[in-house]
């Protein structure tokens, strides 16, 4: 469908801003579709006719039309004509000469004294809401005052008495229950108050006072209009009129009751006497169109662009961009009404059809391999993961901040500034993924999320073969190319940091199949992040046996350790999945692990044994003098202490704390 520029005619001013009112809100209407003839010869034609309220909308600056008492009583099929400005102090009285207002035709009507309603009042009370200037709303037969007014629940649209929302048709609000719903101050009532304000109108000199351009979405509307001779007659009721009866069949011409004969144009099929946009289709009259302003069609492009974006997996700026250069214009607010329509019409394929999406930016850019990404650094791979946040957020459907904080959990990181090459590297690979399969990133997030076990390990972020020889950032131990490594998650909460890749023990056995060095890992980074250890039984028992193997402690450790010897033998027997082995207890128990260690020593779990009794002396006596008061966690306090670490150990060059 295409949206075509289209100039609409209005009597006076204030008819053509209630008519942007109307359009802003969606509303179909007709203006003065139909004139009304009473008994004495008076003829009225009112303004506005609601088809889908079956309203008579009635807009005048100072006093009522003469005529609009009686016309409001036989619309509405009442038996006595209500005029509140009548000289009689009765104000209901029996008309002698009514309107004739056909069935099609009727429905209650609605007079409106003033401008528009002030579309800046924000209070919910219908006297000093934005009829406040206005003798607080519009009559009706038999009534005062009425406001314009939408359903909080559904949006339906109405005008009811003091705005109350519950007697509108939908009763979506049960009176019953909730009383007096005023919603006459509507956030989208008053938006379009002040559109219809601030639109802006023109005079066409030829014609009517009052013109207004506006797009419209249905091709061939403007030219309808152009060649309509306004002496609309179907071809096919010209041959009936014009051939004997048995002459004319139905099939004789081609869409004959579409045709018009007097103009090369097309008549509605329903009425036959006004101008269609195509052949079958039903005129403005029969089946109003809303209307679309400046402002409401750039808000309505504005719409489109972030669902074509969805749909194309791009950005809503980007498309946009897109847009913008395809209807030659420098932005949007240059468009002329002609370039909206074109806009439009253009986003509209895009949405029906995401591949009409002219492929350029990073939407063109091919998906790169790691080896490609291991050949960018710095600079390049910065500005590469930025050119996919937009890409990212349209196929996510998540906003753009949310999504730079995910990339900065993928990397590990609390600012991207913060992150090296390795970790942005990473960060572009999830952002590929994830825009190829959305799918992937709602997986992501449930797994960031998602609780940790008793005795288990947060998910798998990823998994991948080693491209080189390199080492477990967490055991350490030697990695050959080819074997599997891997990413976990860090559990929720800021006390752990992220780990980088993982030797295959680390990522799946090292709680149930724990070596010494595992436990001594959890000792030290546990202690780091808290006041104690959590032990599964297996661990339990692996340290159980290590204490037997060990010397006597010293005596100051005595009892200490002999409290750990029951705590542990607890759990290996009751099979606990979380022993927590308070600080005092771990310290004393690595003091006398580690009373026999060869200082000379180089094999793995001899260094990190004596790394995990330097770190926690250190905690405990504070050698560099830290004052604890001038950080805000015991961890960030910890975190410095062991930065600060005269002698550095692999425990302090990797930092801390991990989820281990």
């Amino acid at each position: 469908m295409a949206y075509e520029v289209i100039t609409a005619q209005f009597c006076r001013e204030l008819d053509a801003r209630w008519s942007v009112f109307f359009d802003h809100l969606e509303v179909p209407y007709v203006y003065e579709p139909e004139s009304f003839r009473a008994t004495d010869g008076t003829e009225c034609t009112p303004a506005f006719w609601l088809p889908r309220e079956r309203l008579w909308f009635v807009p005048e600056v100072e006093s009522a039309p003469p005529w609009w008492s009686r016309f409001a009583a036989a619309a509405s099929n009442q038996g006595f004509v209500w005029d509140p400005w009548a000289d009689s102090d009765d104000e209901q009285s029996i008309d002698p000469t009514p309107f004739e207002v056909a069935e099609q035709w009727q429905g209650n009507a609605l007079l409106c004294l003033g401008g528009i309603p002030d579309g800046h009042a924000l209070s919910p009370d219908p006297i000093k809401g934005p009829w406040h200037g206005h003798d607080l709303g519009m009559y009706s037969e038999g009534d005062f005052p009425y406001q314009w007014t939408m359903c909080p629940e559904c949006g339906s649209f109405g005008a009811t008495f003091w705005g109350y929302a519950e007697r509108l048709p939908c009763r979506c609000i049960d009176d019953r229950v909730r009383h007096k719903i005023a919603n006459g101050a509507d956030a989208r009532l008053l938006a379009a108050y002040r559109a219809a304000m601030e639109e802006s109108l023109g005079t066409d000199p030829t014609g009517l006072p009052v013109i207004r351009e506006a797009l419209v979405c249905q091709e061939g509307v403007a030219l309808a209009a152009e060649r309509c001779t306004r002496n609309c007659r179907s071809v096919g009721e010209q041959l009936r009129a014009e051939l004997p009866a048995d002459a004319y069949t139905d099939d004789a011409v081609e869409d004959a009751d579409a045709l018009c004969g007097e103009c090369p144009g097309f008549v509605c099929t329903r009425c036959g006497e006004q101008p269609a946009a195509m052949a079958g289709a039903a005129c403005w009259l029969c089946e109003p169109l809303v209307l679309l302003t400046y402002v409401r069609a750039r808000q309505v492009l504005n719409d489109k662009a972030a669902q074509a974006g969805h749909v194309a997996s791009r950005s809503a700026r980007e498309i946009n961009t897109l847009l913008n250069r395809e209807t030659r214009v420098r932005s949007r607010g240059h468009a002329s009404m002609e370039q909206l329509g074109q806009a439009l019409t253009l986003v509209d394929r895009w949405i029906a059809d995401p591949s009409l999406v002219p492929q350029t930016g990073t939407a063109s850019r091919p998906v790169l391999s790691e080896d490609e990404l291991d050949a960018l650094h710095g600079k390049e791979l910065n500005r590469m993961l930025s050119q996919w946040v937009g890409p990212l957020a349209a196929a996510t459907g998540g906003s753009i901040p949310l999504v730079q904080l995910w990339l900065n959990d993928v990397m590990g990181v609390e600012k991207r500034s913060e992150a090296n090459d390795e970790q942005l590297r990473e960060a572009i690979w999830h952002a590929q993924a994830w825009v190829q399969a959305p799918a992937s990133y709602r997986e992501y997030l449930r797994a960031a999320q998602a609780e940790v076990e008793p005795g288990g390990l947060p998910e798998l972020v990823r998994t991948r073969p080693a491209r080189a020889v390199a080492t477990c950032n967490l055991c350490t131990d030697p990695v050959a190319e080819g074997e599997v490594v891997g990413r976990l998650h860090a559990p929720i909460g800021r006390r752990f940091a992220r780990m980088g890749w993982l030797c295959g023990h680390c990522l799946y056995d090292r709680r149930v199949k724990p070596r010494r060095l595992d436990v001594l890992l959890r000792v030290f980074h546990h202690t780091f992040a808290g006041e104690g250890v959590q032990l599964n039984a297996t661990e339990a028992e692996v340290l159980l046996i290590w204490l037997l193997e060990a010397p006597n402690p010293a005596e100051a450790d005595h009892e200490a350790v002999q409290d750990a010897f029951v705590a542990l033998g607890h759990a290996v027997d009751a099979q606990e999945t979380a022993l927590l082995l308070r600080y005092q207890h771990t310290q004393a128990v690595v003091r006398t692990l580690n009373q026999t260690t060869d200082p000379e020593a180089t094999d793995t779990q001899t260094v990190v044994l004596s790394a995990v009794a330097q770190h926690l002396a250190e905690w405990r006596d504070n050698p560099q003098r830290l004052d604890p008061a001038h950080y805000t966690t015991r961890v960030a306090w910890r975190r410095a202490v062991l930065e600060q670490t005269e002698q550095p150990t692999m425990l302090s060059q990797r930092g801390g704390p991990f989820f281990v």
